[in-house]
C-alpha cells in the first residue's frame, strides 16, 4: 500500500518516469566526499555502459565544483 502511494507520488501519477536520481549523503560529503553521491539509473537503462559513465563523470562534476550544503533548499 505505502509502496504504491510511493511510486505514484515519484511518478507524479504515473504522467513521469524518473530515469535518473542523484542522491547525495550529507554526512559522508561532510567528513569526506568519496562515495557521498549515488546514482540510480532506470533499469532498462543499466546496461548502457554510456548513461553509466556518462553519470559518474556527471556526479564527479557535481561533487567537485559545487557546495552541497547550497543545493539544499
Amino acid at each position: 500500500m505505502i509502496y504504491k502511494k510511493l511510486v505514484k507520488f515519484l511518478t507524479n501519477d504515473f504522467k513521469k518516469i524518473p530515469l535518473i536520481k542523484i542522491s547525495i549523503n550529507l554526512q559522508k560529503y561532510r567528513n569526506k566526499k568519496e562515495n557521498s553521491c549515488l546514482g540510480e539509473i532506470h533499469p532498462i537503462l543499466r546496461e548502457d555502459e554510456h548513461i553509466e559513465n556518462t553519470l559518474k563523470k556527471l556526479i564527479d562534476y557535481i561533487r567537485d565544483n559545487y557546495d552541497i550544503d547550497d543545493l539544499i533548499w
